[in-house]
This record gives C-alpha cells, sequence and structure tokens, in this order.
C-alpha cells in the first residue's frame, strides 16, 4: 500500500517541477534595480510611459534595451544608444504582440513580452533574449 503511495508523490512532485522549470521568468518580475532605471535623457514624461515598469533587457554593441510599460499604450520597448543620448526610439503594443524599433537609433528589434518563437534568429539577427531579437541597421 505505501509503494503506490510513494510513487504517485514522487510523480507528482516531478510533474510539478518540471512545470516550474519550463516557465521562464516575466520581463518585469522581481524589482526595479539600479541598472532597469531609464536614462535621464528619456523622460516619461509626455509619453505616458511608467518609469516605475522599466527593466533593462539587454546590451548589445554599446545599445541598451528597455522593457517598459504604459497604461494607455501596453507593453513598449526602448531603444537607447548613449553615444548618442538624445537619439532613442520606442515602441509599443497595447494587444501586448510582437513589436520592433528601428530608424534614428541604428539598430531594429523584434520584441515579444511573452517571448518570441523558439526557433532560431533569422539570418543577420542575434537573439538576446527569448524576448528579444536584434540586428544592426
Amino acid at each position: 500500500m505505501r509503494r503506490p503511495l510513494v510513487t504517485m508523490l514522487l510523480t507528482t512532485a516531478v510533474v510539478a517541477l518540471a512545470g516550474c522549470a519550463a516557465s521562464a521568468p516575466g520581463v518585469y518580475d522581481g524589482e526595479q534595480s539600479e541598472s532597469d532605471v531609464l536614462p535621464a535623457q528619456v523622460s516619461a514624461e509626455g509619453h505616458d510611459y511608467d518609469p516605475a515598469s522599466s527593466r533593462l533587457l539587454a546590451t548589445h554593441n554599446g545599445y541598451q534595451f528597455f522593457a517598459m510599460s504604459s497604461p494607455t499604450m501596453g507593453d513598449c520597448l526602448l531603444s537607447f544608444d548613449p553615444d548618442a543620448p538624445d537619439t532613442w526610439v520606442a515602441g509599443c503594443n497595447a494587444s501586448g504582440g510582437r513589436m520592433g524599433t528601428g530608424g534614428q537609433v541604428g539598430v531594429k528589434t523584434d520584441y515579444a513580452p511573452d517571448g518570441l518563437p523558439e526557433e532560431e534568429a533569422p539570418e543577420g539577427w542575434i537573439r538576446l533574449t527569448p524576448q528579444l531579437q536584434v540586428t544592426e541597421d
């Protein structure tokens, strides 16, 4: 009688732990750290970004990529070049789907807050996080 009970408990534990391991952390999980704070040159004023939500996703070739949220525009991605601090670009998607940035910053992005498809990044693109891939403009 004990053996089936122990087997059932072990099976349940393995399945529960496998489910925990499979879920990736969310973009906004955890507390905002000092590195997550938007650069001083990026004003949330007039853009309806929630500065307390910003998270540094990645840095690549000097560029910084921040996730942030907006009460009216949904999830947003900000691309920032510290060498040209007054030139930054943000893209938002109120429906929570995939979005990108490009143009004046010099790098294009493909961003999905819930994660990009697991296949390899397209040729010329570099996957920086499960949610973000970039290519030079």
